[in-house]
């Protein structure tokens, strides 16, 4: 980079937004760990969805994810600073994730460099932050260079972002403490599939559809997208060890209930897969309203 610029972008891995999208909007990332029986990994580099699928399948019991330390923050951040004036990082939402404490904690050691880095608490995670973190790339890309703008429209766009999720089964859920097991229980029973959304920057069961795992995909995905006024010139489906009939049957459905510009299949982060189990997916887009 021969020039200095005025603004970059920066944000999580969790963000889950393919690496091509990431180079073409000049975006970097920090990257999350997960520490198994057998080791402590990097997300995305060196673990995957998959990978703690097939551990868990084989009876491996440890799973804690976790962002980085505060000394690979102050790290990250200053190597960036020297390639621009200021830094406005998307975290994973605050209320579940440590991340925006150990962020907070490394721009104050920063002393006055870290008057230049701002964290921005998304609320959201997965492709839910992917929104906002390219709604903040594009002002950049088109010209904005007051960084205070850049967050007051992030501010105001937070609360229209949509980020919801259908998982297979509750039984990851259970394994990770989010629901109970009498809840586990009765979802494998009755082959009831758990409707999950970031809310108030909480994640919580939203609802419930029951049956089918391919019906009820398909009455998930019209729910969502008929319940708002929507922006149609991006949505996400996102999920974490869905097949390429699941992905196929999705596609077609979201095609067939609204046209939007773009339509982005993107694969979720271990960090995020990891408390939701194989064929999660969502459909994440921000409302109109």
């Amino acid at each position: 980079m021969s020039e200095k610029e005025k603004i970059c972008i920066t944000t999580d891995c969790v963000c889950d937004l393919p690496d091509e999208m990431l180079k073409d909007n000049n975006i970097d990332l920090v990257y999350f760990y997960i520490e198994t029986d057998t080791g402590r990994f990097r997300d995305r580099s060196e673990i995957t969805a998959q990978n703690i699928f097939e551990y868990l399948k084989n009876g491996g019991k440890k799973s804690v994810t976790g962002p980085p330390s505060t000394e690979e923050f102050i790290e990250f951040f200053t190597k960036k600073l020297k390639k621009c004036d200021e830094v406005i990082h998307i975290a994973t939402g605050s209320k579940i994730s440590t991340a925006v404490a150990g962020l907070k904690d490394a721009v104050e050691k920063m002393g006055s460099l870290g008057e230049r880095v701002h964290i921005f608490d998304s609320g959201h995670l997965s492709t839910g932050i992917g929104h906002l973190v390219l709604r903040a790339a594009e002002m950049v890309r088109n010209g904005e260079k007051d960084s205070g703008k850049i967050l007051d429209e992030l501010e105001g766009m937070r609360d229209r972002v949509s980020t919801t999720f259908m998982a297979d089964s509750a039984d990851y859920l259970y394994s990770n403490g989010k629901v109970s097991k009498a809840v586990q229980v009765i979802c494998s029973i009755f082959n009831i599939h758990p409707v999950l959304e970031m809310k108030n920057g909480y994640l919580g069961l939203k609802s419930i559809q029951i049956g089918n795992y391919e019906k009820s995909a398909l009455r998930y995905i019209r729910k969502e997208l008929k319940a708002h006024k929507i922006k149609t010139d991006r949505l996400f489906i996102t999920h974490a060890g869905c097949t390429a009939n699941d992905i196929k049957l999705i596609r077609k459905e979201v095609n067939r209930v609204m046209k939007f510009d773009s339509v982005i299949v993107t694969k979720a982060s271990a960090t995020v897969s990891g408390n939701s189990g194989p064929r999660t997916f969502g459909v994440l887009f921000v409302k109109d309203e």
